[in-house]
């Protein structure tokens, strides 16, 4: 019987030990292989370097032996980072985990489209990991570096609140333990640390991005950790916390194709928005289209029959806007060990969300110094 692969066919450490062995135990267990089918040759390239900042992303491309009509031509292998800022960041906010058990447990009865997994395996004694998934990259992908579209945007905003209509208001007793909720003693104790190690960096390098304003909100991050985690910190339903272009493809039917779920979490549903619109919008295509990607976003939700406050979910996007400039600034931290790719990208992210902070007033809804 088909399933994903876990530690029944071991851990490799690294990208090396992804042999045409292991991968045959890999397929068959996951039933893209018969028994009487294996994997011949396998050779790996880096994937998307500089795009994911928290693990190493690599293609696999394939020949076989024997019956292998189900087999793939490629493969994309996922597995930790080894920048020692980044993977600290991933192993404090269990990061890691909640990927594996994203795709072992939740993925399996979403509508919404996610990459097939064939593998999801973690070390028992550590956090180190490997994911063996659908090469998806044939798809339209939507692009991080440029910005997306707003036709693009519209469709993220769909499947967004598809997304979020699945999960809503579910028994989250089973699930916050590794999907934490926004409110939580592990986001008050670490976010201010994460946050300040990469402020320093963020100034140096890009601080000419950075209004006097959004300057002051920054100095005083830390102390508004506790504040932000209480306004967004609802267990509403699950939210993806990493909803941005480099995570979002589309399918032949115009429909939208979700990777990434190592920032999966619980909390108000337009958090995911606020950080969407902020990280992956252009300012000129957010400030034409931004309300009409939220009006998408509310009609596609109420359509699934999920009761909201959508004034209360406009301020959560607005607030969201502030709370989520810690994602350039987070990784910041690593700069002097970040590919160019990287480089180029956190600058963008940075302008992307001190704009939308100051267009959506942000800052008139933090409590005063």
């Amino acid at each position: 019987m088909a399933s994903i692969a876990g530690t029944e066919v071991g851990l490799p450490t690294t990208i090396d030990e992804v042999t045409p062995q292991w991968l045959t135990s890999v397929f068959r267990r996951s039933g893209a292989l018969a028994e009487d089918g294996s994997v011949a040759t396998v050779s790996t390239d880096p994937f998307a370097v500089g795009v994911g900042l928290l693990s190493l992303l690599y293609r696999a491309t394939l020949t076989y032996e024997g019956a292998a009509d189900r087999a793939p031509a490629t493969v994309i292998v996922k597995m930790e980072t080894d920048i020692e800022a980044q993977r600290g960041i991933a192993d404090a906010l269990q990061f890691y985990q909640r990927e594996m058990r994203f795709y072992r447990e939740l993925a399996p009865d979403l509508a919404l489209r996610t990459p097939k997994v064939h593998a999801a395996i973690m070390s028992e004694s550590n956090t180190d990991f490997c994911l063996v998934m659908e090469d998806l990259s044939a798809m339209a992908a939507m692009d991080q570096q440029a910005g997306v579209s707003l036709e693009e945007a519209l469709v993220s905003a769909e499947g967004m609140a598809a997304f979020h209509a699945h999960f809503w208001r579910w028994d989250f007793s089973d699930l916050a333990e590794t999907f934490l909720p926004f409110d939580n003693p592990i986001y008050r104790i670490a976010l201010p640390s994460i946050f300040e190690a990469g402020w320093g960096n963020t100034l140096k390098h890009a601080g000419h991005l950075v209004p006097d304003d959004v300057r002051a909100f920054g100095d005083r991050f830390g102390e508004l950790v506790p504040f932000f985690v209480e306004q967004v910190g609802e267990m509403e339903t699950l939210i993806h916390g990493d909803w941005r272009a480099d995570n979002l493809m589309v399918d032949e039917h115009g429909k939208l194709v979700l990777i990434d779920f190592q920032i999966t979490g619980i909390g108000a549903a337009g958090y995911d928005l606020g950080y969407f619109l902020s990280q992956s919008v252009e300012p000129e295509v957010r400030r034409e289209g931004q309300q009409q990607i939220i009006d998408r976003y509310f009609s596609t939700l109420e359509a699934a029959g999920a009761p909201f406050d959508r004034a209360e979910e406009e301020r959560v996007i607005r607030l969201s806007t502030a709370w989520c400039l810690i994602y350039a600034v987070a990784s910041f931290a690593s700069w002097d060990d970040l590919p160019d790719k990287s480089r180029e990208l956190l600058p963008a992210m940075l302008r992307r969300s001190v704009t939308a902070i100051t267009d959506n007033d942000a800052l008139s809804l933090l409590p005063p110094a």
